[in-house]
């Protein structure tokens, strides 16, 4: 009995302290209730405060269009002032803007999107050299894409009508433009007219380095240039999984050798690539396209009009002819003879679009006409190749292979300064000027 008359006050108590809180918390509910009735009007600072943690606006640092036509990165307006770019437009609806980041010379830079500007080069008050440093981003970032938007420098060593200016045709004598790639091969150095090219190279943790080195003693060119360097994470599709300094991933377009002036109409004599130029161009198929189908894009028909391809000399004495296979051996003799040093390798390539199952088991071509190594014509045509990945290897070495005078036998193999200057038929080009193909991909 004692215990449950225990039992029963334990009870009581519980039960009451129950009822007590509820009535306690109604009160607090009444009275918060009462205190936003009687507040409706007058706003205090704790509600204000409260109000802005819900108005934060989030958005992600995506590439964006700038009203002045270059890209740039979205940034909030006060990150953007910290990280050195200028806004210009807007971006993520208005809440962020299109941040633009021009570098000077000497500078560094961890930021995508990133420009390098320099409209009219003074050779008087302009650093040289000139230098950018671009360091990844994020440890994410594998490539990196150089678009040379305007890139104008003095041209290689050009002349072409002595024999003893062979060793040095092509050669960046005034100007140069190299880029670092820590821990692996550096592209090729470039100088000349390369507005419109690229090069992807591997994003390096020790940072890359473009460097521009300006011969000031030579002023008669207006050196200027745009460069654009773009961060490309490990996957991208835009970027080339392979060690290929070129990449294109449009359905048709053009390819050329660097220092190839693509503004010209006509092939000019003194049009000549570039000197140790080793290299792979790739192309991203597309889908549902099986075959790439290659062309000079300027073509030429007519007596000592060229056209736009050249690598090496003729293959026979008294006609110009295709060359391919052995013949194109990579490395160039003085005189020419018939071992030609320049070539570019393409696999399978065969007459017009042709079928998969081709092969063919010449893969370097070479000479002044572009054809598909089989038979050897006189007349340039369109080739294509089925063999995937699509890809160009480009072979050009030290020099180039010139003789002193027209050779009165038409020994077109002896010199790649002769060729078009003295045939009857037309259709070649100057052995020693590189090329502008026109590409496209054909449906499967």
């Amino acid at each position: 009995q004692a215990v449950l008359i225990h039992t029963r006050f334990a009870l009581r108590m519980i039960l009451s302290a129950v009822i007590l809180g509820s009535l306690t918390l109604l009160g607090v509910l009444g009275n918060a209730h009462a205190d936003a009735a009687s507040n409706k009007t007058e706003p205090n600072a704790r509600d204000g405060k409260a109000l802005s943690v819900f108005n934060v606006v989030t958005f992600p640092n995506v590439a964006c269009g700038a009203s002045t036509g270059y890209n740039g990165t979205c940034y909030t307006a006060s990150e953007c002032t910290s990280k050195g770019g200028t806004a210009s437009g807007t971006c993520a609806s208005s809440f962020g803007v299109c941040c633009v980041f021009n570098l000077a010379c000497g500078a560094s830079t961890t930021q995508n999107n990133t420009y390098a500007i320099i409209s009219s080069y003074s050779t008087s008050s302009d650093a040289d050299p000139c230098s950018y440093t671009v360091c990844k981003q994020n440890a994410d970032v594998c490539k990196l894409r150089i678009d040379f938007d305007i890139m104008v420098l003095a041209n290689p060593y050009s002349t072409t009508t002595a024999a003893a200016d062979g060793p040095k045709v092509g050669d960046c004598f005034y100007d140069t433009l190299t880029v670092s790639n820590p821990g692996g091969t550096s592209p090729p150095i470039i100088c000349g007219y390369n507005t419109g090219q690229h090069m992807f190279v591997p994003a390096s943790a020790a940072c890359n380095t473009i460097n521009i080195d300006v011969d000031t003693g030579t002023t008669t060119t207006t050196r200027k240039w745009q460069i654009k360097v773009t961060q490309f994470e490990c996957g991208n599709q835009m970027a080339p999984e392979m060690d290929c300094l070129q990449y294109f991933t449009a359905q048709t377009g053009t390819i050329a050798t660097f220092n190839w002036d693509t503004t010209a109409t006509t092939v000019a004599s003194t049009q000549v690539h570039l000197s140790n130029q080793y290299y792979d161009i790739c192309f991203r198929r597309v889908r549902s396209y099986c075959s790439l189908c290659l062309s000079p894009q300027i073509s030429s028909t007519i007596a000592k009009i060229a056209s736009s391809y050249g690598l090496s000399t003729g293959s026979t004495e008294a006609t110009v002819k295709s060359a391919f296979g052995t013949t194109c051996t990579g490395v160039t003799t003085q005189p020419a003879k018939a071992a030609y040093g320049d070539y570019i390798e393409i696999a399978n390539l065969q007459p017009s679009i042709g079928t998969t199952g081709t092969i063919t088991t010449a893969s370097r071509l070479c000479g002044t006409v572009f054809a598909a190594p089989s038979t050897a014509t006189i007349a340039g045509a369109t080739a294509c190749t089925w063999a995937k990945p699509f890809k160009i290897g480009v072979h050009f070495d030290e020099g180039e292979s010139l003789v002193a005078t027209e050779q009165a036998a038409k020994k077109f193999n002896l010199g790649e300064n002769i060729g078009s200057t003295n045939i009857a038929a037309g259709g070649d080009g100057y052995g020693y000027s590189g090329f502008w193909l026109a590409y496209w991909m054909n449906a499967c």
